[in-house]
């Protein structure tokens, strides 16, 4: 799914972010912990847009002490509200 966001504002966040990594050119994963309902993106820069390659809900488990991928997330608006809530926190 492609997203409808600057491409140039969301790198900047995403290159400044320690929960983000750059996997290969134009790549990124993303884990965005501050957002109502955390979720965890893998996004790709191409000609000038953002394309969502993957996302999911991330739970946390007590007794572990960590994150864990929940469901996928279909849903563009669920992306870009927590993607947009994330880079307004930064």
């Amino acid at each position: 799914m492609i997203i409808n966001i600057s491409a140039l504002e969301l790198k900047a966040f995403l290159e400044s972010s320690e929960d983000a990594e750059m996997l290969s050119e134009g790549e990124y994963v993303a884990d965005l912990f501050d957002a109502d309902a955390p979720i965890t993106v893998n996004l790709k820069f191409e000609k000038g847009a953002c394309c969502v390659l993957a996302a999911a809900y991330l739970l946390y488990d007590e007794s572990q002490d960590g994150w864990y991928m929940g469901d996928r997330i279909e849903d563009e608006e669920v992306v870009l509200k927590a993607i947009s809530e994330a880079m307004r926190e930064k």
